[in-house]
């Protein structure tokens, strides 16, 4: 008999860690271990990229003469998807094509519509997908499956959504090898479905009320398998991990004791932080993102979340004491927001000093409660994806627009500036608020194009101009030097850190002939004041600083050595040397054009700056 060929396609947005087919993954674990179409059923993953064309897909996919193709349909590949199912449908008139994903999940009928879909599952598609193929391959209607929507259907309870409430049936993609977290990036991380909150702009405020749970067991053999696999970097997709305070702890001591070195992205919630979690999450490797919105509380009763502000502030300094990276979440446009409502959260995001800030505009998910009462708030968004707010009584046009300048701004100046250590000396000098120094710096940057793209050199120095600027401005020019040279060291430690690390083999053995060149991440700064001064900035003023300590040049390189970044402190003469590592010339050249220092001395150096990846032969 011949067996059933399904391509299950997955559109990813870019190629990134992120990057992982993990529901593709999920279906496929599903049919293969199924007793009774495994054997009847032959299935294959496709990735694929925004960015590509439909057509060249629909060719990539039509090429493999498949009976069913399905596909993973989210906000930002939905209209590639629909193009190029109608470019597939022309060309094989007789595929099954269906789609499941959180747009299929959204409004069924309303993606059946657009795209000449054949049916779409609404919810868990692994048990369901089981069931429709049963049925093809028994050739019988599967239109009366739970879960199961076909164009004109209607929808009813009978037909809404089939969930999984014991996770633990399904079959794990990463232990059954259906995917090989060592071959990629990184890993998506499932330890749970639904949340227990029901915050009306989520999508994940729908369908099955709870949580359900991945058992302890199958979670420690899954991290063991991506320890031994050496996965990097996991990113964990419970929208609140930490709920379960208890449940929690017990998978940080497991992460602690099984995969210190990976790195886990997590997504929580202050309420459910205390001081031993925090313990807990500065023992292993990982970062918070959390979910703030709106530090209003009004506001935020309008989409069903609460806020305490003195309290959230107090939960962040738990974090912020242990260590911990945390980010933190904005949208504006929420119902009830105004422009001056938003800057207020965004000063008091600022102030918390959040390792990054990530800011969205309203997006009015098909399937949530705000998209239902959207009418209500008077919510003019627009009607296809990303479903952005456009207006609202309280944010006109113009308000979205300026709230998107400050987004670029604050994105570039904090975020990609890596100013977290150091923008709270600027503000607190100048006796100004950050949201207001946020605001000069979009101004400061309004005649550059928004969609540019700047390299991190280049916003090092749009900072460093624009910091005099205000200095200058409030008559302080004489403190900017310092404040000069503590960008510029944070500049460079942001640039090395995001720079891919020199790896490989370690004193290499090298003579006059060699020619050497500076690692990726090996950055030369020449300071106005002595390096290890400049750390006491921040416990002192900058004024009590200058009172304190004199000018006093210094000259430091800052360096990626195996992903961990280190500054030393070197002489004039070894600076020099260092320039001169260029690719250009052999090491005899350059001991011959530096009279200064000894070859012994260049060799003493190259060998330690060979073993700490300052520098590398070509």
């Amino acid at each position: 008999m011949k067996k059933l060929k399904l391509i299950i396609v997955s559109i990813h947005i870019k190629n990134s860690p992120q990057a992982m087919p993990l529901a593709a993954g999920l279906l496929k674990a599903q049919i293969d271990s199924d007793p009774g179409i495994k054997d009847k059923t032959g299935v294959s993953i496709l990735d694929f990229y925004m960015g590509s064309s439909a057509e060249s897909i629909a060719q990539d996919i039509s090429l493999l003469s498949p009976d069913m193709i399905g596909f993973s349909t989210y906000l930002w590949n939905r209209q590639l998807t629909e193009d190029i199912c109608c470019i597939i449908r022309k060309r094989l008139p007789g595929i099954i094509l269906f789609a499941g994903g959180a747009e299929a999940t959204a409004l069924p009928q309303n993606l059946l519509s657009s795209a000449p879909f054949d049916f779409v599952i609404k919810g868990d598609g692994e048990l369901v997908l089981i069931e429709v193929i049963k049925r093809i391959i028994e050739k019988k209607p599967y239109n009366d499956i739970r879960g199961v929507h076909i164009k004109g259907q209607g929808s009813s309870p009978e037909n809404d959504q089939s969930p999984v409430m014991e996770p633990d049936t399904l079959s794990s993609p990463f232990l059954t090898g259906v995917l090989d977290p060592g071959l990629y990036p990184g890993v998506l991380w499932e330890l749970s479905r639904g949340c227990p909150f029901k915050c009306s702009f989520c999508f994940e405020s729908r369908g099955v009320a709870g949580v359900r749970q991945f058992s302890l067991g199958r979670i420690q053999k899954e991290l063991e398998l991506f320890e031994s696999k050496k996965v990097s970097q996991v990113f964990v997709l419970d929208p609140t991990f930490n709920r379960d305070i208890t449940r929690a702890k017990k998978i940080l001591r497991i992460i602690q004791k099984t995969a210190p070195l990976i790195h886990f992205t997590i997504e929580a919630r202050t309420e459910f932080i205390d001081s031993e979690m925090a313990e807990l999450l500065a023992g292993i490797n990982c970062s918070l993102q959390i979910g703030l919105q709106s530090a209003i509380p009004e506001v935020l009763a309008n989409v069903n979340r609460k806020i305490d502000p003195d309290k959230y502030a107090e939960k962040i300094a738990i974090l912020n004491s242990a260590g911990i990276i945390f980010g933190l979440d904005l949208i504006y446009g929420l119902p009830g927001d105004t422009l001056d409502g938003f800057k207020h959260s965004l000063n008091y995001a600022l102030l918390l000093q959040p390792n990054h800030l990530d800011i969205f505009p309203l997006a009015v998910l098909p399937g949530t409660e705000l998209y239902d009462r959207a009418r209500s708030f008077s919510l003019n968004c627009l009607s296809e994806a990303p479903y952005t707010l456009i207006s609202s009584p309280g944010f006109s046009e113009a308000d979205m627009s300026a709230a998107d300048i400050l987004q670029n701004a604050c994105n570039i100046f904090y975020n990609r500036g890596g100013a977290v250590g150091w923008m709270f000396m600027v503000y607190e000098t100048l006796g100004i608020e950050p949201v207001d120094l946020i605001s000069n710096f979009a101004e400061f940057i309004s005649s550059i194009d928004k969609k540019a793209e700047l390299s991190k050199d280049r916003i090092t120095e749009l900072q460093i101009s624009f910091v005099k600027s205000e200095f200058n401005k409030h008559s302080l020019a004489e403190l900017y030097p310092v404040m000069e040279d503590i960008i510029k060291i944070h500049g460079a430690l942001n640039r090395s850190l995001y720079t891919e690390p020199q790896t490989g083999r370690i004193n290499t053995p090298f003579n006059d002939d060699t020619i050497f060149r500076l690692s990726p991440g090996t950055i030369l700064l020449s300071l106005k004041y002595n390096f290890n001064d400049l750390m006491a900035v921040g416990e002192l003023t900058l004024e009590e600083f200058i009172k304190q300590y004199q000018p006093e040049k210094t000259e430091v390189v800052i360096y990626n050595s195996e992903g961990e970044v280190k500054p030393l402190i070197i002489n004039r003469k070894l600076s020099k040397l260092l320039q001169y590592l260029t690719a250009e010339h052999t090491l005899k050249e350059i001991i011959e054009s530096n009279s200064s220092l000894s070859r012994d001395e260049v060799y003493e150096f190259i060998k330690h700056a060979i073993a700490e990846r300052i520098v590398f032969n070509v």
